[in-house]
């Protein structure tokens, strides 16, 4: 059962989905937006139900908010807000997306490419790859097939299979398309990072702004 917070989180969500012209979206698309929007506003990182939303749906997204949060400085929160700024002008300028809430629609907007950012943060956390990561396991030979075979529509083979299956992890709701993020001077002192460029490995949402992206 979901808790009072909980409750709120999600009412918002919906409220905000609604707000910036996208009902159609995950609600979670309009609970990172409201996360976001309160921890640019208290540069704060998110919190108790908030944390383990992200924890679950967009860990990169929580990664950034995490940095800006430890870097201790105001002028962090200003590269995040100047990031929607940019968004929130080309959308005034545009009138592509007219709505009750532009600044939130910004954020909406803007979420790709913090993501993005989040994702070199943890790219950076874990280290080079060795070569053993990218091996790949050799496909079992005709030999080891017929071995596993009893020869009965009934046997054991499928038996076997079905024991060494891993379930499949649940896809994200928070679904993002790809995008590659140039950080400004600004970003990569507050971040703390050297390197200019990322890109974010996600599927991309045929949803996003309402048309194929």
């Amino acid at each position: 059962m979901k808790d009072v917070g909980e409750q709120i989180c999600w009412k918002n969500a919906r409220a905000i989905l609604r707000d910036i012209g996208m009902p159609h979206l995950d609600w979670a698309h309009g609970a990172a937006v409201n996360i976001v929007r309160q921890s640019m506003n208290t540069q704060h990182r998110p919190t108790y139900h908030q944390q383990r939303l992200l924890e679950t749906e967009s860990p990169a997204l929580l990664a950034y908010l995490e940095r800006l949060s430890m870097s201790g400085d105001a002028a962090g929160w200003r590269t995040l807000r100047d990031r929607v700024h940019s968004h929130a002008e080309f959308l005034r300028e545009t009138g592509i997306q007219p709505c009750a809430r532009p600044w939130l629609a910004a954020i909406w907007h803007a979420l790709p490419e913090l993501a993005a950012i989040g994702q070199g943060i943890l790219d950076d956390l874990e280290g080079p790859k060795s070569v053993a990561d990218f091996e790949v396991a050799p496909a079992p030979s005709d030999t080891d097939t017929k071995a596993g075979d009893s020869g009965d529509d009934k046997g054991s083979t499928g038996k076997t299979g079905s024991v060494g299956t891993a379930a499949k992890p649940r896809p994200s709701r928070l679904v993002l398309p790809v995008v590659a993020v140039v950080l400004t001077v600004a970003e990569m002192k507050a971040l703390d990072r050297r390197c200019r460029k990322r890109r974010r490995v996600s599927r991309p949402s045929p949803s996003w702004c309402g048309g194929e992206y």
